[in-house]
């Protein structure tokens, strides 16, 4: 993965941003766990000391693997026992998205509505999941993957917003929101994210979820790809959301499930509805995917 990351990047970094984008920072316990779950050989008892220095990374890992739908007997006590019952994958996984979830919830826009974003951000994340499922791949990475690749928009949004209401302005054949990002920016939101989060150490795998999630079918003529969780990705990034990134979304999903006989995108809305329901029973959410695909579909 490191290497496809690089075939898909080249030699960019994170100085492709502008100074006026003001980007998020992560706590630093969970910069060190990233990048130190990444080393070959290292055990839960080191992990568990880096996650143990910030309280609320600790109470997160401890809360979810305690929780019913982790199924373990017993109540893990430590950060480390937490560790080695998920896993260093998927506590890596976990508290990343956590985090980054944390910090998309705090953020301002003057474009969009922040809670229908979070919203239709999570169902995206649950529909990746569910697809990754259907197609027998890595659910954790596909989560995590749908769950991040938004994460500049609520920034981008409020610091660039002059540009992105003339974008949704446009009435008549709308744009592709990278295809826009593209023209006014010299960049869009998948590559900055990408491109940030490997400047964060974040795993090869994940920012390539990341940088691929507008490319719809494209991604399933690569033989690799579409063996692994960014096939996944994509296939969810063409649900439709508030800012219209993908104006022919739909007609994709249409496509693959004339195609593929298991895609069946109003069932999966329905399980995606069950699912949201379940992770985030206090949340209202008034205008649910399977509400909004119910005459498209």
């Amino acid at each position: 993965w490191d290497e496809k990351r690089r075939q898909l990047m080249g030699q960019r970094d994170q100085r492709l941003l502008p100074p006026w984008v003001k980007l998020p920072a992560l706590a630093n316990a969970l910069t060190e766990f990233v990048r130190k779950a990444q080393e070959p050989g290292v055990g839960a008892d080191e992990l568990g000391r880096i996650i143990e220095k910030d309280c609320g990374l600790t109470s997160l890992l401890l809360k979810t693997v305690n929780s019913s739908a982790a199924g373990f007997q017993h109540r893990a006590k430590t950060a480390q026992e937490a560790i080695v019952r998920l896993g260093i994958r998927s506590s890596s996984l976990l508290l990343t998205t956590a985090q980054m979830n944390e910090l998309m919830k705090s953020s301002q826009s003057k474009v969009i509505n922040t809670r229908g974003f979070f919203c239709s951000n999570l169902e995206r994340a649950l529909f990746a999941r569910r697809v990754a499922r259907l197609w027998n791949l890595d659910e954790d990475l596909a989560f995590a993957g749908a769950m991040l690749c938004d994460c500049l928009i609520p920034v981008l949004t409020n610091q660039a917003s002059e540009s992105y209401f003339r974008l949704l302005g446009v009435e008549a054949n709308p744009p592709r929101v990278c295809d826009f990002e593209g023209q006014e920016f010299g960049w869009n939101h998948a590559e900055a994210a990408a491109y940030l989060f490997v400047a964060w150490n974040f795993p090869s795998d994940l920012v390539c979820c990341v940088l691929l999630h507008h490319k719809g079918l494209a991604v399933l003529k690569d033989a690799t790809l579409r063996q692994s969780a960014v096939a996944a990705v994509a296939i969810a990034g063409m649900l439709p959301d508030q800012l219209r990134q993908e104006p022919a979304g739909l007609d994709v999903l249409k496509r693959l499930q004339a195609a593929d006989p298991r895609f069946d995108v109003a069932e999966l809305a329905n399980q995606v509805a069950a699912d949201f329901r379940e992770m985030e029973p206090s949340i209202d959410n008034p205008f649910p995917l399977h509400r909004r695909l119910r005459t498209k579909i």
